[in-house]
């Protein structure tokens, strides 16, 4: 895949809201509220997490997503850390063709080149919200691992975004989630965990 925005600096943090009922590892709702600051059409306004059943992500955007004009400019990341490094171990991607949007996993290995797992249903629930399920079961889970840890990332390149736009959610960090079958432990607050900054791609052809 091409990887042209590996070199990116750093996000610069901004200020987020996050709301969380009890403890912070639970399977309860998780909901991100982003900031206005970034330019372009992908801004990202709030990420809703649901693991009810199957974990699922809906990504609604400050302005609506139209599918001609975000063609091959457009992508939202979901990556995901399954085997406890600072780095994103899987990544799902959704993607506009023109016509329609598409999702897909991805596995990132430490070496060689970026591993097409499956495709992804993703539902457009409005102009501005898209939602995706990433089934578990499709990645290799660390051993004794209890936990995962996901983040989002937009990118966006037009007229105003030359250099390409990026939003991230949260700004830093990952949010914590328990795996299928394990209780969640008290904590006493629901901050993202320390992580090294994500590196965006730009999209493979699924």
């Amino acid at each position: 895949m091409r990887r042209g925005l590996r070199g990116l600096a750093p996000f610069v943090a901004s200020a987020l809201t996050i709301a969380l009922v009890g403890a912070a590892l639970a399977r309860a709702p998780v909901d991100l509220e982003d900031p206005n600051d970034t330019r372009g059409l992908m801004d990202v306004l709030t990420v809703t997490f649901d693991a009810a059943e199957q974990p699922t992500w809906a990504v609604a955007l400050e302005k609506p997503w139209r599918t001609r004009a975000t063609w091959d400019r457009a992508f939202v990341f979901v990556y995901l850390d399954v085997l406890g490094d600072p780095r994103g171990d899987y990544y799902a991607i959704v993607r506009s063709t023109g016509s329609e949007i598409l999702g897909s996993l991805w596995r990132d290995p430490k070496r060689g080149n970026d591993i097409r797992v499956r495709p992804l249903e993703v539902l457009w629930r409005s102009p501005r919200e898209v939602a995706l399920t990433i089934p578990l079961s499709a990645m290799d889970v660390g051993a004794f691992r209890s936990v995962y840890r996901w983040w989002v990332v937009t990118t966006f390149t037009g007229e105003v975004c030359r250099r390409t736009c990026i939003d991230r959610a949260p700004d830093e960090g990952a949010i914590e989630q328990l795996l299928p079958g394990v209780s969640p432990t008290p904590t006493p607050s629901g901050t993202p965990t320390p992580s090294g900054t994500p590196t965006p791609t730009t999209s493979p052809t699924p």
